[in-house]
């Protein structure tokens, strides 16, 4: 029965559930399974089959650890039908409790000048009736108030929308997609230096570097020495949205034609493969004790550390090859078709 449904393989789920077998199948056949609920299946698939090793499956599909025990269990408890999302309505409601007649004056006002924000209606209240800017905001969006028109036009998000990779993004070539990050150094005495960081999503090559600020010139200094020291071109660049990667970073990539993807705001699990190397960089290289307050000195620790990185460390999510090993492989053809990364928003 493998690969009937959808591309999983149904035997795995019955040995996790009894009879889950036959729930999975009859769910795929009426197409009532969500895109998500599908993936999350295949992945537990994928860590069935690979001996229920939780390490290796996080990091091939850049999943958390959390999130995966948290699927497995639902999967046991509930069979597929408790992968699907769950809702995010709190448990508990706050009922309104702003008294009618204030609600009243608020529509009034906002029906005679619908053009005007809460900002502006909300001084135009009685004393008697005074309530405060959120709540006439909250009684607008109650009662249907809100042209969404005028709304999007104050949005400065919808001004300048920021680009996030396409959903399901494949990434079969080195270089499709280059994580960038930078690691603040604390030093003694509150002083800091600043690690950029950037590293392929499929070879798991990086490029390292140190500078004294994060600034978005430091940025864009960084990105241009990426497309000297990669053994590829770099196909497009996800960063989060610091300072470092503003202005002149962003920019850079609009004079280069280089598709930059941002990640969503305190969502730094979006850039898994970069975080994950900042672990290892904090267990592997800082405590132990390659931190000195020498900037040169520094720079040349971080820079064999990058050597060490790319041709000496095995790692495990590339089968205990470097990277540099495992380019050349690809390189040579002698990889397996479906090393393939599918990026999930």
């Amino acid at each position: 029965m493998k690969g009937r449904y959808a591309g999983c393989r149904m035997t795995i789920y019955a040995d996790i559930l009894p009879g889950t077998a036959s729930i999975a199948r009859s769910a795929f056949l009426a197409g009532n399974l969500s895109a998500k609920a599908k993936r999350r299946l295949k992945i537990l698939d994928w860590y069935r089959a690979h001996g229920n090793n939780l390490s290796l499956t996080t990091r091939h599909f850049g999943a958390s650890r959390r999130l995966l025990r948290e699927w497995r269990d639902r999967l046991a408890r509930e069979g597929p039908r408790g992968l699907e999302d769950r809702s995010k309505r709190p448990h508990a409601v706050r009922q309104p409790i702003t008294s009618p007649d204030t609600v009243a004056e608020v529509v009034r006002w906002r029906k005679q000048y619908p053009a005007w924000s809460k900002y502006k209606i909300q001084p135009l209240l009685p004393v008697t009736l005074k309530t405060s800017v959120s709540t006439v905001g909250r009684i607008f969006k109650r009662r249907g108030l809100i042209d969404r028109r005028i709304s999007k036009k104050r949005s400065r998000s919808a001004r300048h929308p920021k680009a996030r990779f396409p959903r399901g993004m494949r990434i079969s070539s080195p270089g499709d997609m280059v994580q960038i990050d930078t690691k603040y150094i604390m030093l003694p005495g509150g002083k800091r230096w600043y690690q950029f960081t950037a590293i392929d999503v499929l070879t798991k090559q990086r490029v390292l570097e140190l500078y004294p600020s994060q600034s978005s010139r430091n940025g864009k200094d960084f990105l241009d020495l990426c497309l000297r020291k990669f053994s590829f071109p770099i196909g497009s660049a996800q960063t989060d949205n610091g300072a470092p990667f503003q202005n002149e970073f962003a920019r850079h990539c609009e004079e280069l034609k280089l598709p930059h993807y941002f990640t969503h705001p305190r969502s730094p699990k979006e850039n898994t493969y970069v975080e994950i190397s900042h672990g290892a960089d904090e267990r592997e290289f800082y405590r132990q004790g390659n931190v000195c307050f020498d900037f040169i000195v520094m720079r040349k620790k971080l820079k064999d550390w990058e050597r060490i990185w790319n041709e000496v460390r095995p790692h495990q999510a590339l089968n205990y090859l470097t990277p540099k090993q495992y380019y050349e492989k690809w390189q040579r053809g002698r990889l397996p078709s479906k090393d393939v990364i599918t990026l999930q928003t």
